[in-house]
C-alpha cells in the first residue's frame, strides 16, 4: 500500500514536491498550489523505499520538545539542567537567574518572556564562549578575529575562512562540557578549515575525548525547547 504523508502543505512559491520525514516519524510533503493528486501519488511511490527507510529511523529520533510558554514552574534549560520559573510582582526587570532558586520573570513581562531569555543566554553564551576560547587560543597559538553570538536553531558553531567565530545562544542549555566541545571545534577550524583528518586529530590533541559531548549534542540538541 503507497505510504501517504501525515501532512501536505501547498505553497504558490514552491516549483518542486518535496518531502521530508521529521523527528518522531511525522512525513511531510510539500507541494505548489494546485499538484494533482495523481501527480503527488507518482511522487511518492518513486520515493516509496527512502520514505519507508526514513521514516524508520527518524521514529528513533525523539520530536523536539514544545516551545518555553513562560509559565509558573516551568522548568527551564541552563547549563545542562532545569531550573523552575517563578513569575513575581513588580520589582524584577528582565529574565533573572538565581542559584539554587531557579529563574525569575514578572509577570507583567511574560509575554516579552523568549526575548528576556533570548537576552539572557545571548550573555551566558558570549561570556562561557569567550573565556573558553582565550583560553585555548592562548594555550595552542591560535588567531582568532572575532567572536559573534547568533540566534541559530540547527548550527551550534561555525568558522569563516578569516578566523572569524559564530555561537548559537543556544550554547547556554547545553552541558558546559559540550559548549567547551564546540568551542575547541571551531578553535581547531583556525587551523584546518575542513573536516580532514588533519582536523580530527588536532581537534583530539586539543580535547581528548570529546566524542562524548558530540555524541550528547546529537543525542539531545533536537530535544531542547525552542523559543
Amino acid at each position: 500500500m503507497l505510504q501517504q504523508p501525515d501532512e501536505i502543505i501547498y505553497d504558490r512559491r514552491r516549483k518542486r514536491l518535496m518531502v521530508q520525514v521529521l523527528p518522531g516519524g511525522k512525513v511531510v510533503l510539500k507541494a505548489p498550489m494546485g499538484t494533482p493528486r495523481r501527480q503527488i501519488n507518482s511522487f511518492l511511490e518513486q520515493h516509496a523505499g527512502w520514505i519507508i527507510e526514513k521514516k524508520a529511523l527518524m521514529e528513533m529520533v525523539n520530536p523536539p520538545a514544545q516551545a518555553y510558554r513562560f509559565a509558573e514552574g516551568e522548568l527551564i534549560w541552563l547549563a545542562g539542567r532545569q531550573y523552575p520559573l517563578h513569575l513575581t510582582g513588580k520589582g524584577t526587570r528582565g529574565l533573572v537567574f538565581k542559584q539554587g532558586q531557579g529563574f525569575f520573570l514578572a509577570s507583567a513581562e511574560q509575554k516579552r518572556g523568549a526575548e528576556s531569555l533570548k537576552t539572557y543566554y545571548r550573555e551566558t553564551t558570549r561570556k562561557a564562549v569567550t573565556a573558553i576560547a582565550e583560553k585555548y587560543a592562548r594555550q595552542w597559538g591560535l588567531q582568532v578575529k572575532s567572536i559573534r553570538i547568533t540566534g541559530a536553531k540547527r548550527r551550534w558553531g561555525s568558522c569563516s575562512r578569516q578566523n572569524s567565530l559564530n555561537f548559537s545562544l543556544r550554547l547556554a542549555m547545553v552541558p558546559t562540557e559540550a559548549l567547551e566541545y564546540v568551542v575547541v571545534h571551531e578553535l581547531a577550524h583556525t587551523r584546518h578549515h575542513d573536516h580532514s583528518y588533519a582536523f580530527w586529530t588536532f581537534l583530539g590533541q586539543m580535547l581528548p575525548g570529546y566524542a562524548d559531548q558530540r555524541r550528547w549534542l546529537k543525542q539531545n540538541g533536537l530535544k531542547l525547547p525552542d523559543f
